[in-house]
């Protein structure tokens, strides 16, 4: 079984125990394992031949029993009984987005319904209202998330497309027939989801060029080729199509193939692409056409062609740019790592801080923070920071923004804090004013620095709730608080539209990990790629300007 496998299994293990309600530390524990297990450099198999299983961070005893089980069987008894109490078509009901635990769990235990098609019957005829505690609006909600979930099929979150595009981009370029190549598409636009794989490749043999792709170790099937294009499926059904041109025609199908539709046909209009053969590089094309250079990321048609023809682009962020993280978390409560691994990988980055931001005490799921241990905490980090040089560790917290806006540690605990990020993390629900108050009360609180995952949409799985936008933008401009740029994958929540408002409003951004691993501290390419699609300067964000003049803007 391969890495991504065993994760997936240790997460429904933890989706089960959920469901049935079983103990928080031990749903906890699962977790970890999965998302240490995905964060692998080696194979899981080799280090189990090593007997290095235990090795792994968050793997106790009874994990590692159960991971080396599936390594060995190839299947695992404990997961096969609770499979028996909660069958594989309940955990796939938590796809929709919108819909969690405890709903899937009443509408099991009330219904008896275990897959998602008879679930939307019963939603459709008002059967899901009927059950105690949960209502038409919940109904309304099952219904609009599946059908969400019918429109993304197909679609895959950027950090799940990425990697693989870099790795079949690796394979491809190591044939000898291919002159140049470069992943091209949505992928290279950087969108958080995207619907296949496109490389773009220059070579005068499409025959050897079709020997290599179709070597690839992910690739599961080709459906058709030609001397122009070889299309198939990788795996988790990920569509893909390469693209071959001749060496003097690449430059220009690189921009071609980059941009969305209505930017390509916005900026090729009325222009013979024989004008472009030989061109030397992106930028003469850009500069053939009259324009300054436009970045991948900008190609949708949202008004840069006009900006790069009155030298009017912004200078984008850039991943170099950034020099510390604001939104952290170790093994005080859900992380993985303690503290000092943190700080060890920060500092391979470059940074010069990191701000330590657990969860707060109302998330006892998660491990939250008391304000005993929070203290506690804060005298660990006081002693690590006496033996930095030039960097430096920010006392914070992840705090809960609670259903009535109100925060779950006082003021009196949070004034003594660097770092201030309230997030939501319940009641996703709340009809639009009730959400967009609750929020707007935390940013009036005088501690807050940032406001976590504002809009709490997790990509292919939970849309955002519903708010006001631009009056939570007022109210984040008018209290010059923070918003994220949460850089996990499955979030990058703010999105680059909102981004872009907040820009216009003056609002500043901090583009963070939210890592809950020490390696996930490099997500921010993610959040900064969406931060560039935002149209976001490295003056806009924070973390790029250096701890005095952060803490200066912070402290005010």
């Amino acid at each position: 079984m391969t890495n991504r496998e065993i994760a997936e299994i240790m997460d429904r293990i933890a989706d089960i125990l959920e469901i049935k309600e079983d103990n928080p530390f031990k749903i906890r524990a699962y977790r970890k394992a999965a998302r240490s297990i995905c964060h692998l450099d080696e194979d899981i198999n080799y280090l189990y031949k090593l007997n290095r299983i235990s090795e792994i961070p968050g793997v106790g005893k009874a994990v590692k029993s159960k991971i080396e089980e599936l390594l060995e069987k190839g299947n695992c008894e404990y997961y096969d009984k609770l499979l028996l109490d909660v069958p594989s078509g309940v955990l796939e009901m938590l796809s929709i987005p919108g819909i969690g635990h405890k709903t899937v769990k009443l509408i099991y235990e009330e219904l008896g319904i275990n897959n998602i098609d008879d679930l939307l019957k019963a939603a459709q005829n008002k059967e899901i209202r009927k059950i105690p505690g949960v209502g038409g609006k919940t109904e309304y909600n099952i219904k609009k998330g599946i059908d969400l979930l019918k429109k993304r099929t197909g679609k895959v979150t950027l950090g799940l497309a990425l990697p693989l595009a870099e790795d079949f981009l690796d394979h491809i370029k190591e044939s000898r027939a291919v002159q140049r190549a470069c992943i091209v598409g949505s992928v290279r636009r950087g969108k958080s989801l995207v619907g296949d794989i496109d490389i773009l490749v220059a070579a005068n043999d499409y025959s050897r060029v079709y020997q290599k792709v179709s070597t690839y170790k992910s690739v599961r099937s080709i459906s058709s080729k030609d001397s122009k294009h070889i299309k198939g499926k990788l795996i988790y059904q990920i569509d893909f199509e390469i693209i071959i041109v001749d060496p003097d025609d690449y430059f220009y199908s690189l921009v071609w193939t980059t941009g969305s539709k209505e930017h390509r046909n916005a900026l090729f209009k009325g222009i013979n692409p024989a004008e472009f053969s030989r061109v030397e590089s992106e930028k003469d094309v850009f500069r053939k056409l009259g324009l300054n250079y436009i970045p991948p990321e900008l190609r949708e048609d949202q008004g840069e062609i006009e900006k790069a023809s009155n030298n009017q682009l912004p200078k984008l962020v850039q991943e170099n740019n950034l020099k510390g993280d604001l939104h952290v978390h170790s093994d005080w409560s859900d992380g993985a790592h303690k503290i000092n691994e943190v700080v060890d990988v920060a500092k391979t980055m470059n940074y010069s801080y990191i701000a330590i931001t657990d969860h707060s005490k109302s998330l006892p799921i998660s491990g939250g923070l008391n304000e005993e241990r929070l203290s506690a905490q804060g005298k660990v980090i006081d002693g690590l920071n006496k033996n930095q040089k030039d960097f430096q560790i920010l006392r914070g917290i992840e705090v809960d923004i609670l259903k009535d806006g109100q925060l779950d540690f006082s003021d009196d605990v949070l004034k003594n804090l660097d770092v201030v990020v309230a997030s939501v993390h319940s009641n996703f629900k709340l009809e639009g004013e009730k959400q967009t108050q609750r929020i707007i009360r935390a940013i009036k609180n005088e501690h807050v620095d940032i406001i976590g995952h504002l809009t709490g949409r997790l990509l292919n799985r939970r849309s955002a709730y519903e708010l006001d936008i631009d009056k939570v933008l007022e109210a984040a401009a008018d209290n010059k608080i923070i918003l994220e740029i949460n850089s996990h994958p499955d979030r990058l929540d703010i999105d680059e539209v909102i981004a872009k408002k907040a820009r216009d409003y003056g609002i500043k951004i901090a583009i963070n990990s939210d890592a809950h691993h020490k390696e996930d501290l490099r997500l921010v390419k993610y959040g900064v790629i969406n931060a560039r699609r935002g149209w976001l300067e490295a003056e806009n964000i924070v973390n790029t300007w250096d701890k005095e003049a952060l803490l200066d803007y912070l402290n005010k």
